[in-house]
């Protein structure tokens, strides 16, 4: 029996913006937009009324900003969770979503990108952070979120090589050409070293190497 989709309430104030997130969560197959709205009060009131699984939510809206919304859902107990859409890469942006009780923030300009994993990984109860904002932007302090980070120092050199070489999108057979190893050993030794720190996915998987800093520096050459 397939899963239910996802539901999404979506806001943001730029109709064309928002019409080409909407096609593109509901192109994934997985996710469904119950409400698409332009303000934060429209916003805050379909999500009541509809009570999503995830909401995006753009940072700047009329009449209530995203945080705020972010802010009283979150007094009201609801259930929602919530991810940030902003054009600011600001720590300060970053820091204060969070707070608020924000559970993912992504970049306008990678948007088209990255929402539909985002969506996904905030649904499974992790935390995403867009992979393009600069290491400087990230809360560290968000790593225990969905890391163990005393585990993290119990992956080998190895393993550390594996993940940082998958958070740069190359593939089980890249990797094993380079490390000198098959691809189903590469499989097996990512699949460990992603359990030692309880990820579940590439996006989780770059999100982790963002906070070690390991996608800073030279990219491997293909």
């Amino acid at each position: 029996m397939p899963s239910p989709l996802i539901q999404v309430v979506l806001a943001d104030d730029h109709p064309v913006f928002r019409h080409g997130v909407k096609s593109l969560i509901a192109d994934s197959g997985e996710i469904v937009v119950v409400a698409s709205v332009e303000t934060g009060a429209a916003a805050y009131r379909a999500i009541v009324e509809h009570e999503p699984d995830v909401a995006v939510l753009d940072i700047n809206m009329p009449e209530m900003n995203g945080v705020t919304v972010v802010r009283n859902l979150l007094k009201s107990g609801s259930r929602t969770r919530a991810i940030m859409l902003s054009v600011y890469e600001s720590r300060v942006y970053v820091d204060q979503s969070f707070e608020a009780g924000a559970r993912g923030y992504v970049l306008k300009r990678s948007a088209f990108q990255n929402i539909a994993s985002a969506v996904r990984a905030v649904h499974e109860g992790g935390i995403y952070l867009d992979p393009a904002l600069p290491e400087r932007t990230v809360p560290h302090r968000l790593l225990h979120a969905s890391v163990d980070e005393s585990a993290s120092s119990t992956l080998s050199e190895r393993e550390k090589d594996i993940l940082r070489f998958v958070a740069f999108g190359f593939t089980s057979k890249e990797v094993a050409d380079r490390l000198g190893a098959t691809p189903k050993a590469i499989e097996t030794q990512k699949a460990r070293a992603c359990l030692k720190l309880g990820l579940t996915s590439r996006a989780q998987i770059v999100q982790f190497a963002i906070l070690q800093g390991w996608l800073h520096g030279e990219i491997p050459v293909r």
